[in-house]
């Protein structure tokens, strides 16, 4: 990481910089930081910031920390959840090739519903509360899964199950 600081160290300021013609000034080209960045997020779903299967600081893979529980599947095998600071993530394995239309979710600050296709998935009360306003949804673009991502409102508070028993 320390590296990667030194190395964008030229890119200060805002706005095109550089000469009339429109070239930068200073910096590093994006393919030269896509290759630093390789080790660190991406894969399947979405990769950046929240990640999926694959990387980002939310994804399987991504940066771990002592407060990361991994991956746990639910009892019916329908959903995967993972916990990370505030952020739970939610995918639903059993369905594939996702649109928006096929989808309804309804965050409520114990309760999360998801709907896919008209069939209730999940409909309960959560393990503790979440700020409905951070919460969103989102289908996976290269496995058209749906994952719910769900921000807790005590970020310090580990989660034992998804659901309330």
């Amino acid at each position: 990481m320390a590296e990667m600081m030194k190395m964008l160290g030229g890119m200060k300021g805002g706005g095109k910089g550089g000469d009339d013609d429109g070239e930068g000034g200073g910096g590093m080209d994006m393919e030269a930081m896509m290759q630093m960045l390789g080790g660190m997020g991406g894969g399947k779903g979405g990769g950046g910031m929240m990640g999926g299967k694959g990387g980002g600081m939310g994804g399987k893979g991504g940066g771990q920390d002592s407060k990361d529980d991994g991956e746990k599947t639910s009892p019916d095998g329908k959903y995967i959840w993972q916990q990370k600071g505030e952020e739970i993530q939610v995918r639903f394995v059993e369905h594939k090739e996702l649109t928006k239309k096929d989808i309804k979710v309804k965050f409520g600050r114990f309760n999360l519903k998801v709907e896919v296709k008209g069939e209730v998935v999940v409909d309960g009360k959560l393990f503790s509360s979440v700020d409905t306003d951070e919460c969103t949804w989102t289908i996976d673009p290269d496995t058209k899964e749906l994952q719910v991502m769900l921000t807790k409102q005590e970020s310090d508070k580990q989660w034992n199950s998804l659901f309330a028993a």
